[in-house]
């Protein structure tokens, strides 16, 4: 555990949010990437032979068909500060009445924000909503019959399936680079209920907010991060999965008419849990290891008023199973302060529902 801990603790030092920062009209690379402009190839090619037990024929993948679907639906966003400084970041468009989907650090502390569309319209943008927490931002534009994405579902994705992406690194905007999945659920820190789609796509300051694709043309990710000692891509390429981004855009407000940004903030059910063990399953006469054991419950916490002890294992919140903590997790964290909440839980052999309200 310790060991871990500090992994990532190395890792998250070395993290670098993806936005370029420019100052007036002149555009230059993070402080510590290196200048110029980088190569970068779309061109994939197969593997030397099949892996045993793959029914599946080696192919090149070929992600022409997407870029000229999709790729008019990504669009570059300007976010201009205080005194002139602005960055540079990368969205796309998840309705065709004008919703946009960015990352949180692009847009934070903009007092203007506006995006290119790649048949060279602009428009004025609106945040209408942001998270922090989970480094989400939602942008309304006034337009209709925009280009949009076709969004897909991260759990259908699999490690080591290729995935391509679609932004802005160091402003040039629509660049393509592609990859595959290195981790499908990797955790940054401890108290971020978000789990990372992990990458080794080429993406660089410039390409946050933009979308990851699957094969299939379908959004699964925001790319948001990169590991790097330098400020440039080092082969380590961080997303969000994008369940979690549409969740906080289905609660913007739909005519989005208000200026100031709604902030979004996360339910709280107040316990510490684990993965339920083998052993764990024996002792506790579990039929599985499904589910999310409770070691832990706050005081003055909604778990607490509820009546959750330590040893109690949550199978289910609000009617939906709970495989792990992770799911519970990302759960409660979808849900807003005061919103009910039922849970199902395992307790001394038998099945027990309690009801809160999470804090």
């Amino acid at each position: 555990m310790s060991t871990d801990k500090h992994r990532y603790g190395r890792i998250a030092a070395s993290i670098a949010v993806l936005t370029t920062t420019v100052a007036g009209i002149a555009l230059a690379p993070s402080d510590d990437a290196a200048a110029g402009v980088l190569p970068f190839t779309t061109t994939a090619t197969a593997p030397a032979s099949k892996p045993d037990g793959d029914s599946t024929p080696p192919q090149v993948p070929n992600f022409a068909n997407i870029v000229s679907r999709y790729g008019p639906a990504v669009v570059h966003i300007d976010a201009v500060a205080g005194r002139g400084s602005a960055s540079l970041g990368s969205g796309f468009i998840v309705s065709s009445d004008g919703f946009i989907l960015t990352n949180h650090h692009v847009i934070k502390g903009a007092e203007q924000v506006s995006v290119k569309l790649t048949d060279g319209r602009t428009f004025d943008a609106r945040v209408v909503r942001t998270d922090p927490a989970t480094d989400v931002a939602v942008l309304k534009v006034n337009a209709r019959g925009l280009p949009v994405v076709r969004i897909g579902d991260p759990a259908d994705s699999r490690t080591g399936e290729w995935v391509v992406a679609i932004g802005s690194p160091y402003g040039l905007d629509n660049t393509v680079t592609s990859g595959i999945i290195s981790n499908k659920a990797r955790t940054m820190s401890e108290d971020n209920p978000v789990k990372f789609i992990q990458t080794d796509v080429p993406v660089n300051p410039g390409n946050s907010g933009g979308p990851l694709f699957n094969l299939k043309g379908e959004v699964i990710g925001i790319n948001s991060m990169i590991y790097s000692r330098t400020g440039g891509f080092q082969g380590l390429s961080f997303a969000i999965p994008i369940d979690v981004a549409m969740r906080i855009k289905d609660r913007a407000p739909r005519e989005a008419q208000s200026v100031s940004p709604t902030p979004s903030s996360h339910g709280r059910l107040g316990i510490a849990i684990r993965p339920v063990t083998d052993d764990l399953a024996d002792d506790l006469a579990l039929p599985s290891t499904r589910g999310a054991l409770v070691v832990q419950v706050a005081a003055g916490s909604p778990a607490q008023a509820a009546g959750l002890m330590a040893g109690d294992v949550v199978v289910a919140f609000n009617d939906r199973a709970i495989a792990s903590p992770d799911v519970l997790a990302r759960y409660v964290a979808a849900q807003a302060p005061g919103a009910p909440c039922k849970l199902v839980v395992y307790r001394d052999g038998e099945v027990v529902t309690v009801r809160t309200r999470l804090s």
